[in-house]
């Protein structure tokens, strides 16, 4: 069953993946991000490394402190490294991945998804980063919405999602020297447009009009065990 083979790829959504716990800034302010040349002398360095995020606490707002972002900056280019191709002449099956795999996603972030990662967001939120909009994210994630280097996690953990998806699903081509469709980012951005415009989905095939009894009956088992 290619869900199962598909869970399985998902290794770099593993919870010892997450470099940054949310929750560690909810009572700092952000600063700036510097690299370790343009460090003043008077900022505590625990870790040694070439990217820091300058942060304040709140309840003291006259010293600054230094948070490395080597790894984590690491850890966006190794996911961003998954790349696919789809000939041309398949191109419809891509797009119709991309809509499953968003379709899955939704359901598993509702569910029981949150063992891959706690830095997921829901796709409302994803979309706002998508179009360029983070600030509409600040209500439900006050303390990370303005920090671009989560932009840039969340949006790449998504892309690596539907990657290995389509991967899984379709059986194309992957290699980390191969190059997305040019359109790839777009696409999605617009196929999760169609799909927050129209769901509800209850049968996958109401939505790419290629129908695939194994992910409904995933789905169906799911929302029965939840």
């Amino acid at each position: 069953m290619y869900i199962d083979d598909f869970f399985h790829s998902l290794t770099l959504l593993q919870p010892t993946y997450q470099f940054i716990n949310e929750d560690f800034f909810r009572d700092k302010k952000y600063i700036q991000i510097l690299s370790n040349d343009q460090m003043p002398l008077d900022i505590h360095i625990k870790t040694p490394a070439q990217n820091y995020l300058i942060y304040s606490d709140l309840h003291d707002l006259k010293h600054l402190y230094a948070y490395e972002l080597d790894s984590l900056y690491h850890y966006i280019n190794e996911i961003s490294q998954f790349k696919i191709t789809i000939p041309s002449t398949q191109a419809i099956y891509l797009e119709a991945g991309i809509l499953e795999a968003i379709y899955l996603y939704n359901h598993l972030f509702k569910t029981s998804f949150k063992h891959y990662s706690t830095l997921l967001l829901p796709l409302f939120h994803l979309y706002h980063i998508l179009i360029g909009h983070p600030h509409k994210n600040k209500e439900a994630y006050p303390h990370t919405y303005a920090l671009p280097f989560l932009h840039q996690l969340y949006v790449t953990r998504f892309y690596y999602f539907i990657i290995q998806y389509c991967y899984f699903r379709f059986q194309c081509q992957q290699s980390h020297s191969l190059t997305h469709p040019y359109h790839f980012e777009l696409l999605v951005e617009n196929k999760l447009s169609q799909y927050l415009q129209l769901s509800p989905i209850h049968h996958i095939a109401d939505l790419t009009y290629l129908n695939n009894q194994q992910l409904d009956d995933y789905i169906s088992q799911m929302l029965n065990a939840s």
